[in-house]
């Protein structure tokens, strides 16, 4: 039977990358981290009532990394070290929902931005980032570009 090397406990980069990078950019700003975005849906409140709808729900919310509010904007921002092509995909779908998300409200009628932010450039997507009107942050602090360099082996 051939030996196995131990796998290395699970770390959670993809959240320190945008928690790091937002502290960077707007330290002084409103910033909500794995925010859900939308309502409940309006079904479940329909099909169980007295329950805690937004928590029994929260498989159907979508979640983006972050979003900053400045006095003159909602920046929303999706990280990816790996898969930027996922990363905008949600951040498509989380746009949409910002008018419906209740966090947000107080906000609206500010400027949006829509940022994804990866260590590095991905050429395939450029089009469809700029047909999006979506912002490309390039961040890669040290510690990624270690991350970066043990997964690409």
């Amino acid at each position: 039977m051939a030996e196995t090397t131990p796998r290395k406990p699970y770390q959670q980069r993809d959240r320190r990358y945008v928690v790091e990078y937002c502290g960077e950019k707007w330290p002084n700003d409103t910033w909500f981290f794995n925010l859900r975005m939308g309502p409940a849906p309006i079904s479940v409140a329909e099909k169980y009532p007295g329950m805690d709808v937004d928590r029994y729900a929260r498989v159907w919310k979508k979640t983006s990394d972050a979003v900053v509010v400045t006095k003159d904007e909602i920046i929303l921002i999706e990280g990816e070290l790996r898969r930027p092509t996922m990363a905008l995909g949600e951040l498509l779908v989380y746009r949409d929902l910002i008018n419906t998300t209740p966090e947000l409200q107080p906000y609206l009628g500010r400027k949006l931005r829509t940022i994804l932010l990866c260590p590095v450039e991905d050429p395939t997507i450029t089009m469809q980032l700029r047909d999006h009107n979506v912002e490309l942050a390039l961040y890669k602090p040290a510690w990624v570009e270690t991350y970066l360099k043990e997964v690409m082996k």
